[in-house]
Parts: structure tokens; sequence; C-alpha cells
């Protein structure tokens, strides 16, 4: 399987392992990664294939302005035994350009479908257990607005 035919997949097999309240997400594949994204673009879950590591990196990215990011980063770092917790192999640092992120490499040999699988269940649970905080943490000054999807996952 290809790295693009692979990430393409993820958003319709994330979705049904998601609660109800979490199924609406925008975003989709580009290149070789995809990010889904509710209230904010900037803010986004992401699966990126890193192919000379023989990697994909998953997780949550803040690419807002510099300030905002860290202000997250700050504030889940607050919560990072709850994020342990649940994603024992995440990461929350600092990263390129002023932006942050609550991350983790997902090794491969093959780009299979049991890596789409596995894939598909380690960003569902990113999303589970990161979405809640990222908004019950969002400073107020930060755009954000939930728009709902066609049963495509396109925006409207």
């Amino acid at each position: 399987m290809d790295p693009r035919s692979l990430l393409r997949s993820l958003p319709d097999l994330i979705r049904p392992e998601l609660p109800a309240d979490l199924r609406d997400f925008q975003g989709g594949a580009r290149f070789v990664l995809v990010q889904l994204y509710y209230g904010n673009r900037d803010l986004h879950y992401e699966a990126w294939h890193r192919g000379k590591q023989r990697t994909i990196e998953v997780g949550l990215h803040f690419e807002a302005d510099q300030l905002t990011n860290a202000r997250l980063l700050g504030a889940f770092r607050t919560h990072e035994r709850r994020v342990r917790r649940a994603l024992p192999d995440a990461r929350l640092e600092e990263w390129d350009r002023g932006w942050t992120r609550i991350w983790q490499p997902v090794p491969y040999k093959t780009l299979d479908e049991a890596l789409q699988e596995r894939l598909a269940a380690v960003l569902a649970r990113y999303i589970v257990t990161l979405e809640p905080i990222l908004r019950d943490e969002l400073p107020a000054d930060v755009p954000w607005a939930l728009t709902r999807t066609r049963s495509s996952g396109r925006r409207r």
C-alpha cells in the first residue's frame, strides 16, 4: 500500500471509533499527511508519513500563533498525568516555527492494513483523550467555530 492511500483512508476508519459528539470533524489527506480538526484548522490532529524514519507521526498539533501554541501546551502540561495515562507514548513539546505538539511516532515495517487499523485506533484515542481538554482549555480569544460536515466529510 502506498502512503497516500493509507492516510486517505484514516478519516473513514476513525469516525466509527469515536463517540457521536466527536465524529463531525473536518479535514482530509494531502501529500503524505492527513489532518483532522474541529473548530480551528490551526489546532489539528495529524498522521504524517515520515518515510526515511519508517514511522507515522500521530498527534495533536498547535500551529496557530506562537503565544496561542505556548498557552495550549502549558494548559496540556497541567493535564499531563491524565494524558500519559491514556497515551503512555505521547510526547508534549515545542516544535518548529513556534508550533507545539502532543505526539508519538508509530514505527512500521510495511504499509499494510494492519498498520492502517493501528493508526486509526491510535488517532481515535488521541481525539477522545485530547479534544475534551482542548475545548476546556481553549483561550477565549482563540477563534473556534464548530462546523457541520456532509456525510462525505467535505465542508459545506
